[in-house]
């Protein structure tokens, strides 16, 4: 099972169309115990993957994708991890949820391989179109102030724009 889990996120993550490494903040709520040490084994598996992601703060400004976990705390330690995950896209002035899950397994280890199979699997199926999305509407609002500001930034979005138009 746990073989299979991981060699899907793998195929995800190298079918992904992402450009460039994803900047990552796995954040979680390490008070509990069966929390952190989920959490602790996502981290490690994240950064097994250098080339398709990095861990960052969550206040860097380059933040692209934000995972949140939190687990049922367990009585016993022979309990199984039971935890949920989300995955947002972190654009420049929002967030937009990607999707989520709930697992339950015996270890964090096996936990956290679902976890990031899951994640992989919402980069591929949503990534795209949601930068394209919040591209476009970061750029209707600059638009509806009235104004045009001609920064760096927006020539960017909207060589991506039309990138994404012609590839479509």
């Amino acid at each position: 099972m746990k073989a299979n889990v991981l060699a899907l996120a793998i195929l995800l993550l190298g079918s992904t169309t992402v450009w460039s490494q994803i900047k990552v903040s796995a954040i979680s709520d390490v008070t509990d115990p069966a929390s952190k040490a989920v959490m602790m084994a996502l981290r490690s598996k994240i950064v097994e993957h250098p080339k398709q992601f990095t861990l960052v703060d969550s206040k860097d400004t380059e933040l692209s994708l934000l995972v949140t976990s939190d687990c049922i705390p367990r009585i016993q330690k022979t309990e199984s991890f039971a935890c949920f995950y989300t995955t947002s896209y972190a654009g420049e002035t929002t967030k937009t949820f990607m999707g989520g899950g709930i697992y339950a397994a015996s270890t964090a280890d096996e936990v956290a391989d679902n976890f990031l199979a899951s994640a992989a699997q919402n980069i591929v199926e949503r990534w795209n179109q949601m930068v394209r999305d919040n591209a476009v509407d970061h750029l209707e609002l600059i638009e509806s102030h009235g104004g045009i500001f001609v920064s760096a930034r927006i020539c960017e979005l909207g060589v991506y724009l039309v990138r994404g138009t012609e590839n479509s």
